[in-house]
């Protein structure tokens, strides 16, 4: 059964299974899990199309995860392993042991194409059973492996091939060499103390003829499945031995064959890659050979971003070469993968610097309203199964972040121990903090003794309510977090929420920052932040003011450029309330006491519901007209009557 990546447009390999029966499986990005009837097998894998397989489990009932530092661990019922900071490796060996052969029981013949490049083909019998052959065959998962022999020597698999021809062969593999393959001695095989002449029997097989033979020299049993390697020419893997003169063997290249052409005592060798009496060769996991450094510090493999409408998020990876064993690459290391590329805008930009480090950029932006996820895989494809990382999954959202907020940025700052004080005096000994009443309720327009808002400040049910005399009073004012409970203790009002300047939480509000009259051009700062950065809030981004207690006697001023001025005045026309550019806001009050406003940022330019409030609390406040009016009419009156009084007196000589 072959497992295939249908998700892209031209669907994949990812894993040639056919060998096994398993009832069902499980994939993700890193493990393939197949159940059999008696054990488990687990692959390992580095993106799409290499994997390895790292191990079997007995356990009947069991869970297997990654963690987000890429650790892998392994649940039971009763008992729990992992595979510890030394071991886990993806294929950690306290859970699965020793790493597998990944081998398979046939002979390979060797054919050299430089010093340094082999061809390996995998023996397939003539006589093999169709439902058996792809037993002997090279598949995806010896992909970026090595072969090494049983005496010494190792290759790196480069590439698969599958192939009819030639006869008796139907698989290969490229390998570059890592360590040069032991020869054969004469000792092992006294067949090499000879000269060898080569004819050909039939199609496809040739009869191998030892020459000018000395003492002892002949071909032996243990020779089949021996590779005859002649440089230069094709390579013969001896499937027969005739008799201690003659062999029979299939041609790895039949075209160049030397036929009828003799080749003197140590011109010929011998390779054992066979498998009678034991397989000679087998294949694993080259070791890591890059490491893969993330330049953000974060530990964690699978994270999460958030991107908002207009924004972008930059991702900086390295791809540090480990050895000097394996073959340096001079093109990209990593392959970016995108879930649903038509969500975000995803721009790659890949170096080398002066070590052979890949330093790889990768710039993801959102531009259109639409919302989703989709994941940003980046796979060190050329990295062996045995490193720690080989794929880093984030999964970026194009949404709001929960983190995301705005906020207003004071132009006075007042430490946090004076807000608990209550006392912070500026340079002219004015208190900047304002303890508001219990149960106060900022006044109306229609007078400071007639509030009319539902929004109660520093509420307290056992106590009475101020300002509640006329009938329009008693029917508004409604309590919050204070509401069915007898006292302020059972409100449960947290420091969070007393030093909240939302609404919603009006009722536990104890202190706001306080103002000498008049208010004048107040500016209203506001910043955006989330979980890594603080950016002003700006031009495209417009806002609309309220006063969530319905006051009036405030006036707002901005300045609007004319690229903004034709949007502000689509918006007004849709929302039906003013719009205001950001930069350069201020507010002028004239009225006195609790001022409470609400910024709101209009929709279409941020997936995020930005609000923030504020409070201003005016004090000092002169008397409003008339009454500075009739203080001074009333004091003429008094001044007038003691002067014409005091002149009476004089005039008639009156001596009181």
């Amino acid at each position: 059964m072959c497992i295939t990546n249908s998700g892209t447009q031209s669907p994949t390999i990812l894993l040639n299974l056919s060998e096994d029966i398993f009832t069902r499986y499980d994939i993700n990005f890193f493990l393939v899990v197949t159940y059999q009837y008696q054990e488990t097998s687990v692959y390992f894998l580095i993106g799409l199309g290499i994997y390895s397989e790292i191990g079997t489990i007995k356990n009947k009932v069991f869970t297997l995860y990654y963690d987000h530092l890429g650790f892998i661990h392994k649940l039971t019922p009763d008992h729990s392993e992992d595979g510890g900071v030394f071991e886990g490796f993806g294929n950690s060996r306290s859970i699965f042991g020793q790493p597998p052969d990944m081998g398979f029981n046939t002979a390979l013949a060797p054919q050299f194409l430089s010093f340094s490049e082999v061809i390996f083909f995998a023996y397939v019998p003539l006589d093999e059973p169709p439902e058996t052959i792809h037993t002997k065959k090279f598949n995806n998962m010896h992909y970026k492996k090595l072969i090494q022999s049983s005496k010494s020597g190792k290759a790196h698999i480069r590439k698969i091939l599958q192939h009819k021809t030639p006869k008796g062969f139907l698989s290969s593999v490229i390998a570059e060499t890592i360590n040069a393959f032991e020869l054969e001695d004469e000792n092992e095989s006294p067949c090499l103390s000879s000269s060898l002449l080569i004819d050909k029997t039939s199609d496809f097989t040739y009869k191998l003829t030892l020459t000018l033979q000395t003492a002892g020299s002949s071909f032996k049993t243990s020779d089949i499945e021996k590779t005859v390697v002649i440089p230069g020419y094709s390579s013969f893997l001896i499937t027969e031995i005739l008799d201690p003169s003659n062999a029979l063997a299939l041609a790895t290249m039949p075209q160049s064959v030397p036929l009828n052409m003799t080749f003197i005592r140590e011109s010929w060798f011998l390779y054992n890659f066979g498998s009678v009496n034991g397989r000679k060769w087998s294949v694993f996991s080259k070791p890591c050979n890059y490491w893969f450094q993330q330049s953000d510090d974060s530990l964690s493999l699978n994270v999460v971003k958030y991107i908002d409408l207009g924004n972008s998020q930059v991702f900086k990876v390295k791809i540090i070469p480990n050895s000097n064993r394996f073959q340096i690459i001079d093109y990209p290391l990593v392959e970016v993968l995108v879930g649903n590329p038509m969500l975000l805008e995803v721009k790659v930009e890949g170096a080398f610097d002066d070590t052979n480090s890949y330093l790889v950029e990768i710039s993801v932006t959102s531009r259109s309203l639409r919302q989703g996820s989709t994941s940003l895989a980046l796979i060190a494809w050329a990295a062996s199964t045995q490193c720690f990382v080989t794929t880093v999954v984030t999964t970026l959202k194009s949404s709001c972040s929960y983190l995301r907020a705005m906020q207003h940025v004071s132009n006075i700052i007042i430490p946090f121990e004076d807000w608990i004080s209550g006392v912070h005096e500026d340079s002219q000994g004015f208190n900047m903090i304002k303890t508001l009443p219990v149960n106060y309720r900022p006044p109306s327009n229609m007078g400071i003794a007639i509030p009319l808002t539902d929004n109660f400040y520093n509420a307290d049910p056992s106590k009475p309510i101020p300002r509640n005399l006329f009938h329009k009073s008693k029917e508004t004012g409604k309590y919050k977090q204070c509401a069915r409970v007898a006292s302020r203790e059972e409100c449960n009002c947290t420091n969070d929420q007393k030093f909240s300047h939302a609404v919603a939480f009006s009722d536990c509000k104890e202190k706001v920052p306080r103002f000498k009259f008049p208010v004048t051009q107040y500016p209203i700062s506001l910043e955006i932040f989330s979980e890594n950065e603080r950016i002003p809030v700006k031009s495209p981004y417009l806002v609309t003011v309220t006063e969530v207690n319905m006051r009036k006697n405030w006036k707002l001023k901005h300045f609007v450029p004319q690229n903004v001025k034709k949007l502000k005045n689509h918006l007004e026309a849709v929302l039906r309330v003013p719009v205001y550019n950001p930069s350069g806001l201020n507010i002028s009050i004239r009225g006195s006491e609790l001022f409470h406003f609400r910024v709101s940022v209009v929709p279409g330019v941020t997936f995020c519901n930005l609000v923030e409030e504020f409070q201003i609390y005016v004090d000092e406040v002169p008397l409003p007209f008339p009454g500075h009016t009739l203080i001074a009419v009333a004091a003429a009156v008094v001044l007038g009557g003691l002067i014409f009084t005091a002149f009476m007196l004089q005039l008639h000589n009156i001596h009181p």
